[in-house]
């Protein structure tokens, strides 16, 4: 039973119902908007003719008719409004801006350096505004301009109310961001874990084909987005997806969390490091400053035998992992996002065997694959364009 929504709540879901079908349809006509979606011929024209003059779609043509008029076709204007994601890593942030349709227009990588002197928040605040300003400046001309921008944070963030809980290596506690963020940056702001925002972003590239999905996102740490329904679960306070942090050995190392045995601690680039040592491998020969993942794929790729192993080692943790997802979730898709991606030769085979081990009867055919290195950056601007012209097309139950 749905909750009473009073009539300027009903149009406005009926807008966003209708602008969310033409988006996802290439071309379509008034009449058939009309019969998809229930709604009469008057209420769909007078959506249809509102977003025309809003210059969010066009009339691009007539389609065919077995009698009677042709339909005017219509089209969606990806280009209408642009949109800012910024991925932020401990060593690293890639800014894009992409249109409605997530198809970038620009794209920056730059690397950063939290050891300061000082709190680290005053870097990652000042590194933040001045990479979406130099968006800001880059983003094509359009309509509507920039509508907004959403940080992706490798953490517990809570994306309802713009808040941080933890960041590894920066910060605990409860770290209202937005609101000081939003001193130095004059367009919306949102915030969300990094894979929430991956996780968006393979649900939109599949065109909201699969409704049941996890971003596994592997870097310093691992965490996990999860859809369900076709929708983000973030739980209660916005931290759902912690796998990085469930138990995988009782007795094990300790974490950063403070718990022991953590799954993060054995299949993220600190477990890759371990793996290392014990491979044999000459950790000495690594730059501190730069990727330890990127330096170990180089060597691996050179036939470095140490350095294959400690990957195979890494693979069969991450496999271990995803089969417990598997078995938990029973998703209709894992994509493994990250810096891991880069090495989908030497690991991707390893997160395979394990699974087929140890997932549970049809779990074993779950698909698992590596998805796009920029996949958090794009998704966090994505997530920008749902919130501000989709979201209302969700009907919300009490």
């Amino acid at each position: 039973m749905h909750a009473n929504i009073d009539a300027s709540a009903m149009r406005r879901m009926n807008r966003a119902t209708v602008l969310k079908l033409i988006r996802d349809l290439r071309t379509t006509s008034r009449i058939d908007i009309s019969q998809m979606t229930g709604l009469n011929k008057a209420t769909v024209s007078n959506i249809v003719d509102e977003l025309i003059s809003e210059q969010l779609v066009v009339e691009v043509g007539y389609g065919s008719s077995s009698g009677g008029r042709k339909p005017i076709l219509l089209r969606f204007n990806a280009n209408a409004a642009y949109a800012i994601g910024v991925d932020v890593q401990i060593s690293h942030m890639t800014t894009v801006v992409c249109n409605i349709r997530g198809e970038p227009v620009y794209r920056q990588v730059r690397q950063t350096s939290l050891a300061s002197p000082g709190d680290p928040r005053d870097s990652l605040l000042d590194f933040i505004s001045e990479e979406i300003s130099k968006a800001v400046a880059a983003a094509p001309s359009s309509p509507y301009g920039l509508v907004g921008a959403c940080i992706a944070l490798p953490g517990m963030v809570n994306f309802h109310r713009g808040l941080v809980y933890y960041l590894p290596s920066v910060f605990a506690g409860e770290w209202d961001i937005r609101s000081q963020l939003a001193q130095r940056v004059s367009i919306p702001l949102f915030f969300d874990n990094d894979a929430n925002c991956g996780a968006w972003n393979e649900y939109m590239g599949q065109a909201m084909r699969l409704k049941n999905l996890v971003f596994v996102n592997m870097g310093v740490g691992i965490g996990a987005g999860v859809v369900i329904d076709g929708r983000l679960y973030r739980g209660r306070d916005g931290i759902a997806g912690e796998f990085g942090h469930m138990t995988v050995n009782p007795m094990g190392s300790a974490c950063m969390c403070g718990s022991y045995g953590c799954w993060e601690e054995y299949a993220s680039e600190r477990g890759l490091l371990r793996y290392l040592r014990e491979a044999g491998a000459d950790v000495s020969t690594l730059s501190v400053g730069e990727s330890l993942l990127e330096q170990a794929i180089t060597q691996a790729q050179n036939d470095n035998r140490a350095f294959i192993r400690a990957f195979h080692a890494l693979g069969q943790q991450l496999g271990m992992g995803v089969a417990n997802i598997l078995n938990v979730l029973n998703p209709e898709e894992v994509i493994l996002g990250g810096n891991v991606v880069k090495a989908a030769t030497f690991v991707l085979p390893e997160v395979e065997r394990a699974i087929k081990h140890r997932a549970l009867l049809t779990n074993k055919q779950v698909p698992v694959r590596m998805g796009n290195v920029h996949a958090v950056a794009v998704g966090a601007s994505s997530l920008v364009m749902h919130e501000i012209l989709f979201a209302s097309a969700e009907l919300v139950a009490p």
